[in-house]
């Protein structure tokens, strides 16, 4: 059975690197199409916080889902050159949304095989800055204060002194 899905998805994917007239596209039309995609794969890599793992994560799926994303709608272009690139380019953004999807899948479960909540490294960053705010909120008599001219939002003010609006 896998032998078969491997053989069929094997055949649809060098398909994708198909001109209409049947020949394979030449290395300027791949590099046009797929060089955007890895660049910007390699940007979602270095950017994303976290373990190697995490950066490589987000960095293939989102090099790989925008090339696959773009090839495959590019072919909806058929032998025009500017609708299959404008499709192409439509496709990447598309594939690249899908690709970072499932690289978070992947963050959020070796987060949790890790001993973690089952978060992405932006989710991981954004708890640690929360904490870190509300330590500096409640260290600092002006967090206090603020809480008590109600300035502050109601949920923070709440979660950080038990004030729910009750004197």
């Amino acid at each position: 059975m896998i032998g078969k899905v491997s053989k069929f998805a094997g055949k649809h994917l060098l398909d994708l690197l198909k001109l209409p007239g049947g020949q394979f596209m030449s290395k300027g039309d791949l590099a046009m199409r797929l060089t955007p995609d890895i660049m910007f794969g390699g940007l979602e890599a270095v950017m994303t916080p976290g373990d190697y793992f995490d950066k490589v994560s987000a960095g293939l799926g989102s090099a790989l889902g925008g090339s696959v994303g773009g090839l495959a709608l590019g072919k909806l272009g058929g032998r025009n050159q500017a609708l299959s690139t404008v499709l192409d380019m439509a496709g990447s953004i598309g594939g690249d949304m899908g690709g970072r999807m499932g690289a978070e899948q992947l963050q959020r479960g070796k987060d949790l095989v890790m001993g973690g909540k089952g978060q992405t490294a932006y989710e991981r960053l954004s708890a640690q800055d929360r904490e870190a705010l509300e330590k500096m909120i409640r260290e600092d008599q002006t967090g206090q204060v603020l809480a008590e001219l109600g300035l502050l939002p109601g949920s923070t003010q709440g979660f950080l002194y038990g004030n729910q609006g009750i004197s």
